[in-house]
């Protein structure tokens, strides 16, 4: 899988609302929204520090907005289960600042969306088969109400990490670096 530059969503824990759909819920400890994605190889320590200290530091935390549940890569292909985020100017700077932190570190990036097509989303689920309806999925998503219950909510942005994907559904830590919060 490899190591992207993230955030965990702990406060979004809605593996009670999905349970009943034909999909595998990522653990609540595991939920992210992926920022930058790295590759294989792990940025040097001195690379993280200089994108913790000079580069996320200096940002401001913000607050993102939820929108409706989509399929990704595609509805005709679904494998993944996610929550849209609004675009969010606050989020796409975040993100420029974490790409020229590493492309200035001399970092080899492997983010598909390099191109400027990034968009936001918070994974929250596998789909269980290949054969999958995608029709069918979204319309059992309404009819339970999980879009209602996500849309428009709005979660705090006040860290990000190194995070390592293991495989499957198997998310760690490698380091974080808070944004600057001043309430």
């Amino acid at each position: 899988m490899g190591y992207f530059y993230g955030v965990f969503i702990k406060e979004l824990n809605i593996t009670p609302l999905i349970k009943a759909l034909p999909v595998i819920p990522i653990e609540p400890e595991n939920m992210h929204m992926t920022i930058v994605y790295i590759g294989y190889k792990r940025p040097s320590q001195e690379t993280d520090n200089k994108i913790g200290g000079a580069g996320i530091s200096q940002v401001p935390c913000f607050m993102i907005k939820l929108s409706q549940l989509t399929l990704l890569p595609s509805a005709t292909k679904p494998r993944v289960l996610a929550v849209g985020i609004v675009n969010n100017e606050q989020l796409n700077r975040l993100r420029s600042t974490i790409l020229s932190a590493l492309r200035n570190s001399g970092v080899v990036i492997s983010d598909k969306y390099l191109g400027g097509d990034f968009k936001p989303h918070i994974t929250i689920a596998y789909i269980k088969s290949k054969r999958i309806d995608s029709q069918d999925l979204i319309e059992m998503v309404r009819e339970m109400g999980i879009e209602e219950e996500l849309t428009g909510r709005s979660l705090l942005i006040d860290s990000v990490s190194l995070i390592l994907a293991k495989g499957g559904s198997n998310y760690s830590e490698v380091s974080s670096h808070e944004l600057q919060c001043v309430f």
